[in-house]
């Protein structure tokens, strides 16, 4: 495994590297999700989550921009640039706390009686939304990939705040209880979402993994682009984003671990 000794890098083609305007659009999804569930539940858990994995996130980004971890070099937001200061709320807001909320709408929804199909139809159409758009961008991009933003998986920094965050969702899930459904099903709706998302964007070239030669980039071997790849989507998006829910309840913003308020579960 010489990419141990070499790295390993993330890369992110112009369409999800550079243009913001896709992030602002989630952002505004997982807002309405928020909403209607406040309106609907008269609860907050959704406020909190979004707040929650927007400030860690954002704030993780701003320390992967100083430590040189992701290099970013154009951020813009309908074709005009965008300062170093929108562009992490963006971060924070369209790839934590949008994912997260999915989750736990979708998981919510999927734990409660007479609600699984509304879980499975929101999930579906988010899907096909997110995949229309890979494949939109893909075409209009009209040529080999551009890279945008590469990230350094195994930067020390970063492996020591993911593997804090790791931490906290699997002591989370193991000292309490009755959250387990509910982390559980948001967890699993989190894994597929991430996952039909990454395999839209490795298949229309607006993702993937190199290592590095010298001083050159290069396309890592098959094994190192799937390792690459799963530890993102297990690690750096799930149980990366369970602490969006898990430290809001230790911190006692959050109080009730049944789905949709006052509905009564069903079998996990």
């Amino acid at each position: 495994m010489d990419w141990l000794n070499d790295g390993l890098y993330m890369v992110r083609d112009a369409g999800f590297g550079r243009d913001f305007t896709p992030k602002l659009w989630v952002s505004i999804a997982a807002l309405v999700m928020v909403v209607a569930d406040v309106r609907r539940n008269k609860r907050l858990d959704y406020v909190w989550v979004f707040v929650i994995g927007t400030v860690i996130w954002a704030a993780a980004e701003a320390l992967l921009s100083l430590q040189g971890t992701r290099a970013m070099p154009d951020r813009v937001l309908f074709d005009r640039p965008i300062p170093m200061g929108l562009s992490l709320l963006l971060q924070g807001t369209g790839e934590a706390a949008f994912v997260a909320i999915l989750g736990l709408y979708v998981g919510d929804r999927w734990l409660t009686r007479g609600r699984r199909v509304h879980s499975a139809v929101v999930m579906a159409i988010v899907c096909v939304l997110v995949t229309a758009a890979t494949v939109r961008g893909a075409l209009a991009r009209a040529g080999a990939p551009e890279v945008a933003s590469r990230r350094d998986l195994l930067a020390p920094g970063s492996l020591l705040a993911l593997g804090a965050l790791a931490l906290i969702a699997i002591a989370f899930y193991v000292a309490r209880a009755p959250w387990r459904p509910r982390v559980l099903a948001m967890s699993w709706a989190m894994l597929i979402f991430s996952t039909i998302w990454t395999i839209g964007q490795v298949a229309t070239g607006g993702r993937w993994v190199e290592t590095r030669v010298g001083e050159a980039f290069v396309a890592a071997s098959p094994g190192a682009q799937f390792a690459g790849l799963a530890f993102d989507v297990i690690v750096e998006i799930v149980l990366a984003y369970v602490p969006f829910l898990a430290i809001p309840v230790l911190l006692g913003l959050i109080r009730d671990p049944r789905p949709l308020g006052s509905s009564e579960p069903v079998d996990a």
